[in-house]
């Protein structure tokens, strides 16, 4: 299943570069609007919310869109939203493995979309190249790392997207000896 998240303009006076992509998604960010439910459409319950950089310059949203049926099946995401010019752009989508089709065998396992400055200026869907060999496989997992890629400040990530605890706390009953 596949997911349609959705249609981005291109910029088409903003020229990109990969050191201008890269410094996108590395800078310092701050949540601006807490993560919202922005409710259930296509079988999947998405989470919105509003990023700036920490510097004030750029600003951003982000997403975390799950599907109500198949608990893999998900994409989280972080898309741009230059101050300067009107549309959007998606810079990165941290998918789960969602099964593969004939035009992207990828999606067979967890996998990272990208953008590229080449695919962006050409006026392709920015996100095409695609990394597999990712650190996660768990939702839970995908959004720690996420928060990370993207460098949420701590105090936010602590606050809107708290590390799961894997703990299992299991009780026992204590028996009294005869």
């Amino acid at each position: 299943m596949l997911f349609i998240v959705e249609i981005l303009f291109i910029l088409p006076c903003m020229i990109f570069t990969d050191d201008l992509i890269e410094e996108l998604v590395n800078c310092g960010k701050k949540v601006i609007d807490a993560p919202k439910d922005s409710g259930v459409g296509r079988g999947s319950s998405k989470v919105k919310f509003l990023l700036e950089s920490v510097d004030g310059l750029h600003s951003f949203s982000g997403f975390i869109s799950k599907n109500l049926t198949f608990q893999e099946n998900y994409s989280i995401g972080l898309v741009y939203n230059p101050k300067e010019e009107k549309g959007k752009i998606v810079l990165l989508r941290i998918n789960g493995p969602h099964g593969p089709n004939e035009n992207a065998q990828h999606h067979y396992g967890p996998h990272i979309h990208l953008s590229t400055a080449e695919r962006i200026n050409a006026g392709l869907k920015p996100e095409g190249f695609i990394e597999t060999d990712v650190p996660y496989s768990t939702i839970e997992d995908a959004i720690q790392l996420y928060v990370k890629k993207i460098n949420i400040i701590p105090a936010d990530r602590k606050k809107h997207f708290p590390a799961p605890n894997n703990q299992i706390d299991i009780n026992f009953e204590r028996v009294e000896e005869i």
